[in-house]
């Protein structure tokens, strides 16, 4: 068992490490992450995901009971964690933060790497309904938010331009063109798929040295709120999917995986938006990085219970 956890954590921890020490000593600077981030997000991850789909049968493809779960697992922490940091700080800004900081798993840097070596390729659909909840809803509804605490533009515009924007990228248009592949019935040829299964193999090892690099520039700001920000992500957010899923009676290998992606720490993008809106940086910056240091030891703890029959 204990090598069973460790199998897919220590790789993944030495890989961050790699990519904290490059920036800790300056061999890569934080303009490189973000040429990096975009490498992943805009290529290497898109080219993933759309082969993935593309191999996915499509009986797979249409579990609305898992979306559905998938759903409130996510956009109910988002909820909680919104309501939470609106009653403590009556600002929006802030409350928006919060919800995006714990309600946004890291799939797409960690994810990826860790359902890969537990279940082999087949984990993609379970981050690509995280990814598409996440960017059709959570992210935009964060950015409309956002707008309104801005004053910079109405709440309906803003969403709909964030919704836009996001069907535009790669990160959508790709596994959207993956799962119309898979649902034709067209098989993709071989030269065209090796192809794209070799640009995609590049994921998880460039995203967790990112993720390392990234990391390397937070500086470390304990509160009352970070430490709440830490349970409601590590602990809660878990639980709430399982609540879902038994809510729902879905059970199976794709809420087993939702599960552990609901363990998993906050995304970095959600500093990136605390950044740009000029609000709660310390706050999600010092939560993404203790949250994915202490999920070495929590995320073991859901493997641990997943392994033993947990939504099986």
């Amino acid at each position: 068992m204990l090598e069973h956890i460790a199998r897919p954590l220590l790789p993944v921890a030495f890989v961050i490490f790699l990519g904290f020490l490059a920036g800790e000593r300056g061999k890569l600077s934080q303009s490189d992450s973000l040429l990096i981030s975009r490498l992943i997000l805009n290529w290497i991850f898109p080219a993933l995901l759309l082969v993935g789909m593309a191999n996915t049968p499509r009986s797979q493809l249409f579990d609305v009971r898992f979306v559905v779960a998938t759903f409130i697992g996510l956009m109910g922490m988002y909820a909680l964690a919104f309501a939470i940091g609106w009653y403590r700080h009556r600002e929006l800004k802030v409350a928006a933060l919060k919800g995006l900081v714990c309600g946004y798993p890291d799939g797409a840097f960690m994810g990826i790497p860790i359902l890969a070596a537990m279940f082999g390729p087949g984990s993609l659909y379970s981050i690509l309904v995280l990814n598409l909840i996440a960017s059709l809803v959570m992210m935009p509804l964060t950015t409309m938010l956002l707008a309104i605490a801005g004053g910079t533009q109405s709440g309906a515009k803003a969403f709909a331009s964030s919704v836009s924007e996001a069907v535009r990228r790669p990160i959508m248009w790709a596994p959207a063109l993956g799962i119309l592949v898979s649902v034709l019935g067209i098989k993709l040829p071989a030269v065209l798929a090796d192809s794209l299964d070799l640009l995609g193999k590049a994921t998880p090892g460039v995203s967790l040295l990112c993720l390392g690099l990234i990391l390397s520039s937070v500086k470390l700001s304990l509160s009352l709120d970070v430490w709440g920000n830490l349970g409601l992500k590590l602990l809660f957010h878990p639980a709430l999917m399982v609540g879902a899923a038994f809510l729902l009676s879905v059970k199976g290998l794709y809420v087993q995986q939702m599960i552990l992606l609901c363990a998993l720490p906050s995304a970095t993008i959600a500093a990136m938006f605390a950044n740009e809106a000029g609000a709660y940086r310390s706050e999600a910056a010092t939560s993404i990085l203790v949250s994915t240091v202490l999920s070495l030891v929590t995320f073991s703890c859901v493997i641990y219970l997943v392994d033993g029959g947990l939504a099986a």
